[in-house]
């Protein structure tokens, strides 16, 4: 028996060899279908390692800080948030926390502010966050950001599995696979919509979790309080 590859091409063979069609030749199941699933249920699987909380696919990335501006974009494939920090001419590195402000005004600009004494709070928005104060010094590589975030899509036959990937259990992902390939020939043979109600279920439960894992970290929440209290 030849052996089998840690590699796309090998994880195919391995799917094959369950469903008793080695070779793609004629077979129900194309190379592009069950690399799609493998795919799908590969990277399913990383992000319930991510919501794990386990520095599984940890990534750092750094922004610039541009003077006058208080909007930036996460980056590129971010999931997570795991820590923002701010790093000083020392190349030592600051905390940089989440406030939520309610009902105080928007703290001011302070245009002489230099790079070592900017210390701001920063709050999610659509596809990025804002500093607050807005900085008022540009400073090049300003922000070090530590974030969660799903491994590349394998897609030729020599990818493998990311390196945080456990070898251990990633037959799991070639049985999901298997399941999807025999699900997909039950849903033609006898139009079935029970099998894409369960994996829409399933899918719907990762939903969930990772909406209650979307943002973390030491957050600093300012509350409703009042506008006007009587002493």
């Amino acid at each position: 028996m030849a052996a089998i590859t840690d590699n796309l091409s090998g994880y195919k063979d391995r799917v094959r060899r369950w469903v008793h069609e080695l070779s793609p030749t004629n077979s129900f199941w194309s190379e592009t279908f069950i690399t799609q699933q493998l795919n799908v249920n590969y990277r399913r699987r990383c992000a319930q390692l991510t919501m794990a909380h386990e520095g599984y696919f940890v990534n750092v990335a750094t922004r610039d800080i541009t003077a006058d501006q208080e909007r930036y974009a996460w980056p590129p494939g971010f999931e997570r948030i795991l820590k923002m920090e701010l790093i000083r001419s020392d190349n030592t590195r600051v905390i940089v926390q989440r406030n939520e402000r309610h009902f105080q005004p928007n703290p001011a600009n302070t245009v002489a502010q230099g790079r070592d004494n900017y210390y701001p709070t920063y709050r999610p928005v659509s596809g990025g966050f804002v500093l607050e104060p807005t900085p008022g010094t540009s400073v090049t590589d300003g922000l070090r950001i530590e974030y969660g975030g799903l491994p590349a899509a394998l897609d030729a036959d020599g990818d493998s599995w990311h390196v945080d990937f456990p070898r251990s259990l990633d037959e799991l992902v070639i049985l999901d696979t298997v399941v999807a390939c025999l699900d997909s020939e039950n849903l033609l043979e006898t139009g079935s919509i029970r099998t894409v109600a369960r994996m829409r279920q399933e899918f719907e439960l990762d939903w969930e979790r990772y909406i209650d894992g979307r943002i973390e970290g030491p957050n600093m929440i300012e509350p409703f309080n009042p506008h006007y209290s009587d002493a």
